[in-house]
């Protein structure tokens, strides 16, 4: 009787320790992915403030005396856009008031802060991305914007350097991240912009919204292309690689091999898993 309870008890132990360990082996997955998860979100809703600034840059140099004739863009409410200056340098504002929504039902409120100098496609000119009060469904995001003009030949592609300082991003519930980043980033122009591809590498660091330090570092350029919009919220990379390091994990993100879709691979410890972004 006595070996029979022995058996029984070492059995609940077993059983209780392959238990813990799928527990913990799901925390640690659930982590992985939310490292994953806050990294990419961070990096599109900045690729969307970059782009929506892009494109009314564009329609200001495309309007005689850099006037804005129209709206450029369905992110932005009539009568959002007031402009001084001229096609070589000037400020733009872009004041969604209370809320102004777009076409996949998002609401974007406050300021969006634009300064450049010199034409957008001459080598050293500047353009300054700064928030001022500024959301989008109510995930508030802080920080200026710095693209630099680095483009070596009038035969390449347009090229420009990256800086982002004083971010932080606040959700509805108090979670807070915040991001670094120097980076590279190369507007591979197509005879028709909705063929428009961007080319990302470089660095980034910062604290993701459960409070995880990490440093990301490209290791594939990450390729954003105009015609993929996934994310509500802004485009997600449809290929390229990143490391994504913690305290004490190593994780590689494979964006795949140019599907438009939410779907990406992440590898930690030899262990690989399909998982899709938010």
């Amino acid at each position: 009787m006595k070996s029979l309870n022995v058996v029984i008890v070492m059995l609940f132990m077993a059983v209780g320790l392959v238990l813990t360990s799928c527990d913990k082996e799901a925390v640690e997955t659930n982590n992985n992915e939310t490292v994953v998860n806050s990294d990419s979100d961070m990096e599109s809703s900045f690729e969307d403030i970059d782009d929506l600034a892009s494109t009314i840059l564009e329609a200001t140099e495309s309007n005689s005396g850099g006037r804005i004739a129209g709206e450029a863009d369905d992110r932005v409410c009539e009568g959002a856009i007031t402009f001084s200056g001229d096609a070589n340098s000037g400020t733009i504002v872009i004041d969604f008031g209370a809320g102004c929504e777009d076409s996949y039902g998002n609401v974007r409120k406050g300021k969006i802060n634009i300064a450049y100098t010199g034409g957008r496609f001459q080598s050293g000119s500047v353009v300054t991305t700064t928030l001022d009060g500024y959301s989008i469904n109510d995930i508030a995001i802080e920080g200026t914007r710095t693209l630099t003009n680095i483009t070596e030949s009038a035969n390449d592609y347009p090229t420009f350097s990256i800086s982002l300082t004083g971010c932080k991003i606040t959700w509805p519930n108090d979670d807070v991240a915040t991001r670094t980043v120097s980076k590279v980033r190369v507007w591979k122009r197509a005879s028709s912009p909705i063929n428009d591809e961007v080319w990302i590498t470089g660095e980034a660091s910062g604290v993701t919204r459960r409070g995880v330090a990490y440093n990301t570092t490209i290791t594939d350029s990450l390729v954003y292309k105009a015609s993929c919009r996934v994310s509500t919220r802004g485009r997600l990379a449809l290929a390229g690689t990143k490391i994504i390091e913690t305290e004490n994990k190593i994780i590689t993100v494979d964006y795949g091999d140019g599907n438009c879709d939410r779907r990406v691979s992440i590898v930690v410890d030899g262990k690989s898993e399909n998982v899709n972004l938010d």
